[in-house]
């Protein structure tokens, strides 16, 4: 009943918001709802979870991402991951390779790779696409009197382009993912728009209306209206190489209260979402729809990595220092049960850093130590260290003291939820448990989140550059550094550093495959941290939309295979 309820409010909310919703073009969204063979115009409209800053490239303006999703729609890379985390070629005609001797690695570190254009591309206006506008790109992010951010412009010495169409980078120091440059920091950027406003105006080029209202691309859609805080509209570019996308108009409405979004897709104004509906919400969308003969489409990827932090700079207590100790608390947690409980079993457990739908999967599956939930084996766990057991079932420390340890979430989300199960799994071995959710302004202070006792409930983007800082030694924060550093919990290894060293030079897949199970295997061994699961990201639409296939893993948006979506 109070299911019922809750959804009959959403219809009744969606119905009144509808009339806030942009014009459609005739013969389009009405016609695809109501028929499998649309007539006219194929339109779709997708609910986002808020207004985004800026499009396609973002030159560091703000740390907005919600535009991350649409960035492949309307421009687009030399490469880029799909759904499962595999390269494939975008603009570049091949993906550079050693094989081919266009990946070179030299004695000395430094590298080389060459990209060659695909034939034919041009920017929205109609300019052709030519390799300077990689370099220009480049230039920009390495300015240092720009507030930009770039990720990889300190990494490269020089682009040289020898013809319009042929791009040659070399590389300061070893980097292995030179094959898959999906960062902002080679755009590219139309030079013939906007480069002499560069050269002459550096304070008004950072505001140009070109990074959002006006921005133009070389992707499969291009932006032709952008009503601030309502919607804005894509509609197919008939030059694309690649040829014309399947819908001809896409319809992004910012939405960002997740009742109104899921109040939006059962009234019919809107055909899809992603993010910006939580799990649940998705599913009482998905059952809805479901319940009236429909067969809707729900993607529920895992995009990032769910783990109890260890506090190894001040821990409180001490004992946590023991890895039996964390060995035999990680043993009463049941993870499946909380998968069960958060995402209807959707999300995967955790055992380690990747999942074992990960191409690299093969590699470590059997490199590492699986704890599975059990009880009786935590307590025999514990027993081997300085906690015992007193007559009431309390654990007492070594000096006869009951043992207590705190746990620590930021606000919003599961990590409520999260506190309770992990909370109450701890109590039931005779823990006193000390639980905390930190308020907004806790968690946005560098030293709080440095400073916690015992264990913090942690998350971040399942990719390389969480398994590459959240361990290492160099990103431990401290007063030198202002206490920023990923590694808050200030794990040190020499271990885990030559292992992160490795990684981030390793370009054979022999090396790459070996470091990848000495960390699958120190992290086991050692629990640093306490994995728990894989959140979900999850897309729902209508039925009679085909192609959606999530979000491009471990870098990219859900629209990176938008030109193969359709309307049946």
């Amino acid at each position: 009943m109070r299911l019922i309820g809750l959804v009959s409010t959403f219809v009744v909310v969606g119905v009144a918001l509808s009339a806030c919703a942009p014009p459609a073009p005739s013969s389009s969204g009405d016609a695809a709802r109501g028929s499998t063979q649309p007539q006219g115009p194929k339109a779709i409209t997708i609910a986002l979870e808020g207004e985004p800053d800026a499009l396609g490239v973002r030159l560091g303006l703000s740390s907005n991402t919600i535009g991350n999703a649409l960035g492949p729609a309307v421009h687009q890379r030399l490469s880029s991951y799909d759904d499962r985390g595999d390269i494939f070629p975008q603009m570049a005609a091949e993906l550079p390779s050693q094989a081919a001797g266009s990946w070179i690695v030299r004695d000395d570190g430094t590298m080389q790779t060459t990209y060659r254009l695909r034939p034919g591309i041009t920017w929205h206006d109609g300019a052709p696409l030519v390799t300077r506008d990689f370099v220009f790109a480049w230039t920009i992010f390495s300015d240092a009197e720009l507030p930009v951010r770039g990720a990889l412009a300190n990494r490269i010495a020089r682009i040289d382009t020898p013809d319009d169409s042929t791009l040659v980078i070399e590389w300061k120091r070893t980097y292995p993912f030179a094959n898959v440059l999906v960062e902002d920091d080679l755009g590219p950027l139309p030079t013939h728009a906007i480069g002499d406003i560069y050269q002459s105006d550096r304070e008004r080029f950072m505001q140009l209306p070109y990074w959002g209202k006006e921005f133009v691309g070389v992707g499969p859609y291009q932006l032709t209206a952008w009503e601030p805080g309502s919607y804005l509209i894509l509609k197919a570019y008939d030059r694309f190489y690649a040829g014309r996308a399947k819908i001809d108009q896409i319809t992004v409405q910012f939405i960002q209260s997740g009742p109104t979004a899921v109040a939006n897709l059962l009234a019919g104004t809107v055909d899809g979402a992603w993010s910006a509906v939580e799990f649940e919400q998705a599913m009482v969308v998905k059952d809805e729809w479901e319940r009236a003969g429909k067969k809707p489409t729900l993607v529920a990827q895992p995009t990032h990595w769910r783990w109890i932090n260890t506090q190894f700079r001040v821990p409180n207590p001490t004992d946590i220092l023991d890895p039996r100790v964390r060995q035999g608390l990680y043993q009463a947690v049941d993870r499946q049960a909380m998968v069960e409980a958060l995402f209807a079993g959707q999300a995967p457990v955790s055992d380690t850093f990747i999942t074992s739908q990960n191409p690299k999967w093969d590699w470590i599956k059997d490199a590492f130590v699986k704890y599975e939930y059990n009880p009786q084996r935590a307590q025999q766990t514990l027993s081997q260290t300085t906690w015992r057991a007193s007559g009431s079932g309390t654990l007492l420390n070594a000096a006869g003291e009951p043992v207590t340890v705190s746990l620590v979430t930021t606000p919003g989300g599961a990590g409520e939820r999260e506190l309770a199960m992990i909370g109450d799994s701890w109590k039931a071995l005779g823990v006193t448990v000390n639980q905390t959710i930190l308020s907004r302004a806790d968690a946005d202070d560098h030293i709080v989140r440095a400073s916690f006792a015992s264990f913090e409930l942690s998350s971040n983007p399942a990719h390389f550059g969480t398994l590459t800082t959240i361990l290492y030694g160099r990103e431990c924060p401290s007063e030198q550094t202002r206490w920023v550093g990923r590694n808050r919990g200030c794990y040190l290894s020499p271990e885990m550093d030559r292992i992160v060293d490795g990684l981030q030079v390793a370009i054979d897949p022999t090396q790459q495959r070996t470091l990848y199970r000495d960390l699958a295997k120190l992290l086991s061994e050692d629990l640093p941290i306490l994995p728990l699961y894989f959140p979900v990201r999850t897309s729902i639409f209508r039925e009679g939309i085909t192609g959606i296939k999530g979000r491009a893993m471990p870098s990219g948006g859900e629209t990176w295979n938008v030109a193969q979506w359709d309307v049946m």
